[in-house]
This record gives structure tokens, sequence and C-alpha cells, in this order.
């Protein structure tokens, strides 16, 4: 955020607040919507995950997410693995000035209805109570002159929450290495291990992705940070068991478990014994003194003296790496002890032993990420190979990359890297979901839009098609920008160059082009001289989705060169690419063959029997076919491929079908 606190509030109490509207949507999985907002709105997510585009920025927005965006925005969505439901709230606000006061906020990029922030609520829970409100106050719209005060005063209560919680968040965004990350959720934990948690419920708290913040502590601790909960929970709860005679059950509350029978087994599995006959042995022991004591935790190892602080010495006792060793010596050593993480951190066995100690004295396997593991050989080939360089030229000017970059991140280009036999190893998540990319992703860490889990990946090159971003990138690792608009067959011959697979690209170019001559020629003895294809979205909504050659009439229209509708050609801005119609306009828009985007594996209409689209010559000649519009977002050069593979499959399946009949 741009203007401070104080000010922000400021604003919002002489803002002059008028036509507030709420919007509420499902999205089934994959399915893609495209709209321009006209005045600033609050974008929020109840359920699922969503790819947000923004004014041509890329976000990965999760379930507890708010965006705000500014009046006359852009946005793309596109639902995840699991569906989304989201609601939009807009607004239009002017700052109102009473008598003598002083210009506020004249620069029209320092107002906060004109800037885009994100936010995490911290009660999530309140946020939806007043959004169903706002809903259900909107509903009554008519029924009274009070509605439209009910709507702002709820209005104002969001306002409060959201302008409260961006600045509560500020100081955690700040985070920049995996260390300060793991050490800020230890202090959230140590002081809030009573409370039900989960790994998704602390990457909400920390402003983090799950897969990010579980990286983060496998990184520095060898161990996630639920199994670090367990284990502070069990330090509590031996402290219980030994200083008090509390029942069980009260112990289990209060360390945050539901009841004692899950306590007991929790406490059996960390501990080897169960809690009564932990009590009874230290009872019989008589043990009164504190150094009696210390074997709760352990005692406090000679390596972890601050005066050996010496990285040969913990490589002696430990065995580890030498980069674990030395983040966990930059946590506080306070906090490690309260976790009774200190003994287990120096008895990890041989050099050669991959796992960690377990509360019950057995050995886990670390799931840390292969690009961890092998992070040392990585490194060596890194040295070597980064003695060379080259320059490559790019719309941002000349860069410097490694001549055989070896650990390469993207947030647009997934499948266009791994088209070249690359393979990342990080990119955002929603492009690894790729149903043309299956098999091809494993191990590749999902970065989604955060700086952290980037630099955590130690990148040798990044390639970005977000240019507000690329100033941000280019201080982690050498970053090159590409258009993530061009077309795909430039792409790839640029991307060739910046990763030295110059004979990659030239040989997947050729390849590509006999594989589209190909297919035309196929569609020719299909679609005759004269006719023309139509791709909408939609089904059988009241408004749907007319493509031209852009989006997921990219493929059809672009490569394929499938003509368009005279109307269709007239009514979209080739640089907009798409318009939304109402569905009795259709018939005015529909070639002889029609293309609808669907959710391929909820959703299948019967088009023949709606008064509409039962008219249309492409559904009575059978030749409307549904695609999945998932798979259709996709651009890169794999995706392209199979696209045209499975329209050309799926056209010529229809015409031995109508030659039947």
């Amino acid at each position: 955020m741009i203007i401070e606190q104080q000010e922000h509030f400021r604003f919002w109490e002489q803002a002059n607040i008028r036509d507030i509207h709420v919007e509420h949507a499902l999205l089934a999985k994959g399915q893609r919507k495209l709209f321009t907002i006209q005045s600033s709105s609050f974008f929020c997510i109840r359920r699922g995950n969503l790819l947000v585009l923004l004014n041509q920025k890329l976000y990965s927005i999760n379930h507890f997410e708010i965006i705000h965006a500014p009046p006359k925005s852009r946005f793309e969505v596109n639902a995840g693995s699991e569906g989304a439901e989201y609601i939009v709230i807009s607004y239009k606000a002017e700052w109102v000035p009473t008598y003598g006061d002083e210009p506020l906020l004249l620069d029209k990029h320092r107002n906060p209805t004109y800037v885009t922030y994100r936010v995490t609520p911290t009660q999530p829970m309140m946020i939806y109570e007043i959004t169903d409100r706002m809903l259900e106050i909107q509903e009554q719209q008519e029924h009274g002159p009070s509605v439209p005060l009910q709507l702002k005063a709820s209005f104002y209560q969001w306002v409060y929450h959201m302008v409260h919680d961006f600045y509560l968040q500020s100081p955690i965004v700040k985070i920049a290495s995996p260390v300060e990350l793991v050490t800020l959720t230890l202090e959230y934990m140590l002081k809030n291990y009573a409370k039900p948690h989960t790994l998704d419920s602390l990457a909400i708290v920390m402003q983090r992705s799950p897969g990010h913040l579980s990286n983060c502590f496998k990184q520095v601790l060898n161990r996630g940070p639920i199994d670090c909960l367990i284990r502070l929970r069990m330090q509590k709860a031996c402290k219980l068991l030994v200083e008090t005679k509390l029942p069980l059950r009260i112990i289990a509350s209060s360390i945050g478990y539901q009841d004692a029978y899950y306590f007991s087994n929790a406490f059996k599995k960390y501990m080897g014994v169960s809690p009564q006959k932990y009590r009874k042995q230290i009872v019989e022991e008589d043990v009164t003194s504190l150094a009696g004591r210390n074997h709760i935790v352990g005692s406090l190892p000679p390596c972890y003296i601050p005066l050996c602080d010496n990285d040969n010495y913990y490589q002696h006792l430990d065995g580890g790496s030498d980069d674990m060793l030395r983040n966990i010596k930059r946590v506080p050593i306070a906090l490690l002890m309260a976790f009774g993480l200190l003994l287990s951190a120096c008895s990890g066995g041989s050099s050669g032993n991959t796992g960690a100690a377990t509360g019950d004295g057995s050995t886990a396997q670390s799931d840390a990420p292969s690009s961890q593991v092998n992070s040392t050989s990585e490194n060596n080939t890194n040295e070597n190979t980064q003695a060379t360089t080259r320059k490559v030229n790019s719309s941002m000017g000349e860069v410097e990359v490694p001549a055989n970059p070896q650990r390469v991140v993207t947030d647009f280009f997934l499948g266009h890297i791994l088209a070249l036999d690359v393979k990342p190893v990080g990119s955002n998540g929603v492009f690894m979901q790729n149903p043309y990319l299956e098999g091809k992703v494993s191990g590749i860490e999902d970065i989604s839009d955060n700086l952290e889990a980037i630099t955590a990946l130690s990148p040798d090159l990044i390639v970005t098609g977000d240019a507000k971003s690329y100033d941000a990138y280019s201080k982690i690792a050498p970053t090159v920008f590409l258009d993530n608009s061009a077309p795909v067959r430039d792409q790839v011959k640029e991307l060739g160059v910046i990763l030295g697979k110059e004979a990659e690209a030239s040989a997947w170019l050729t390849d590509f082009e006999q594989k589209v001559t190909s297919a035309k020629e196929r569609l020719s003895s299909i679609i005759k001289e004269g006719e023309t294809v139509t791709v909408f979205d939609g089904g059988l909504s009241k408004d749907i989705t007319l493509y031209g050659n852009a989006h997921t009439g990219r493929t059809i229209h672009g490569e394929l060169d499938l003509p368009m509708n005279e109307n269709v050609e007239r009514s979209i801005d080739p640089k907009v690419g798409w318009a939304t119609i109402s569905n009795e306009l259709a018939d005015s828009y529909a070639g002889d063959y029609v293309f609808m985007a669907v959710n391929a594996k909820a959703e299948s209409y019967d088009y023949a029997s709606d008064p509409v689209w039962g008219t249309l010559d492409a559904v009575k000649n059978n030749e409307l076919y549904e695609i999945d519009g998932y798979k259709f977002y996709f651009s890169d050069p794999i995706s392209v491929m199979g696209q045209i593979q499975d329209i050309v499959e799926m056209m010529e399946e229809r015409n031995q079908e109508n030659s039947k009949s």
C-alpha cells in the first residue's frame, strides 16, 4: 500500500460511498471467466483457488484471500483443480473535504480506491458474515428506503477490516529468508500451541503458500511445521505431567488436543510410553531437582554452545549438510529448546543418513524435494557452468545469462521450456496442473507469485512474462522477460536463444509446422470453402463468451486458421480477443461449426432441446463440439500441439458419424 494507515483511514472517514454492488459466482474446475470492472472492487475468494490475471499481472489466489482492484480493471479468472467460489464487491468512493481541510490524495495513484493490493483476513469468518449480509441486503433492494443505508453500513465494516488487516500483515510480508519465516512461525506456534492448527491454517497466518512454508521448515530444520508443533505440545505435556496432578483430559485440552484418548495416542507415539506410565516413572524416580528434569527436553549438547560456533564441529556431530546447520544456528536457541529440537538436530546419525529422528526414537525418511537433497551436486555443477556466460537481448535490454542454465524458474513459460528438453526447478502451480503436461512436472516446485519461494530455489535464471515483477526477479537471479501474448513460434525461438537450446527450438518448430500443415489438410476435407467456425464459452448460460483468435480461440482460429463468422470478426477487438454476448444473439454469431468450451468432466448440455441453440444449423447438423475449456486455456507449445490433435480427431470422428446417418 502506498499511503500510510492514518491517511488511509482518514480517506474512508470522509469518503462519499455510492453505487455499491455485490456479485456472487461459482466456477467449476478449469472454468474461465473474463470481465472488466468499471468501479473499484474487492475480489474475495471464499473457496478453492484461482489464477487471476489482473491488468496483465498474474496472481495465484487461495481461499481466505482478498484482492482489491482499481476501476476499469480487466480480470481473467481461471479456477483450479477444486473449482472456486468468489464474491466481487464493487463501489465508487470520492473524498469530500470539509471546510478548512488540506488537500488529500490529489495524486490518483495514492488514492486507496485506485491501488491494487492483497489481503488475507485475520478473521475470515467475520468477513464471510459481512459479505453474506451484504448479499441478503442487496436482494431486498426493492423492499424499503433503508436498504441502501444498510448496505453502506456493512460496506464500511468491510473496509475497516480490510485496512486493519492489511497493515496488520505488513510485517509478515517483509520476511525475506527461510530462517526468518521459520523463526516467526515458531514464535507464533509457541504463543498459540493450544489452538487447532493445520499446515494450511499456519500458511494463511504467515501469508505464505503451504508448500513454501513446508519447504522452508525442511530447509532450515529438516522437518515440517506440524512435526515441530507436535514436539512443542509434547514438551508442554511432559512438563504438566511432571509438575502437576492435572487429569489427562485437562492436559490434553490445554495443549490443543480434542480429548484425552487422542492425546494419549499421540503422546505414546512420540515418547514411546503412555502419559500415565511416563508420570508414574517420574514419580517413582522422585525427580525434584532441576537437573533431574532436564531429560524432558534433552540436555543442551555442547555443539550448540555459542563459543563452539564451528561449522566443522557441527558437521562432525551431525553428519548433515553445512547449509542446514548454518540455518539452524541462526534460529534462536531458546526457540529450539522450547520445541525439543536441539538434541535431534545434533543426533542425525552418519553422513549418509537422510532421515530425521522422531519423538519415538525411530527415523523418518526426509521427503524434502530432490532439488534440495541434491543441492550440493547441483551447486557444484552451477559453479562449473556459470564460469561461461552469454548475453542475450530482450525487450528489457541486454541480459547476461548462464551459458548452460541448470536451475531455471519461470512463472508463465513452463510448457515452453519443457518443450525444449529443459526441466525448470520452479513454476506457477496452475500451469503445473495443465493436463497436457501430465507426467512431465514431477519434482518442480510451486512458486506461485512468491519471491521467497523463488529465492529458496537458488535459481540461476528466471524467465518471466510479468513486466511488473521483472525488477524484483532481477534481484534474485538473471532475469529475461518474454511477451506472454506473443505468437508461440516467436516464444520458442527466443527461448531457444535464452536457454542455449537453439537446435532444439529449430527441431521443434520444424516438427510443429509439419503437424500443423498435416492437420489443415485433414480438416480441409471436412470444412468446405465458405463455411465458418465459431468458438463460444458458457454452454446454455444466459450470457456467453465469444472468442476471436485469442484465448480459447487461439488454436482454432490462429494456428489452424479456421475461418471466423464475419459478425465475430467485426465485433471483437483484436487487442482484447473476446466479448460477452447474450445467448439470444448466438444465431448472429454461430458459424457452420461451433466449438463450445465447458467443464468437460462436469458439464454437457442438450443443445437440440434448447429454444435458442436448437435453431442453429450447427446444432441441427450435429456440428457443435464441446471442448474442455480448462485444457484450451493453456497456450504453450506442448498444449497447442495437443489441442490441434484433439480438434482434428474430434472433427474426423464426428464426420464419420454424420456420414453414416
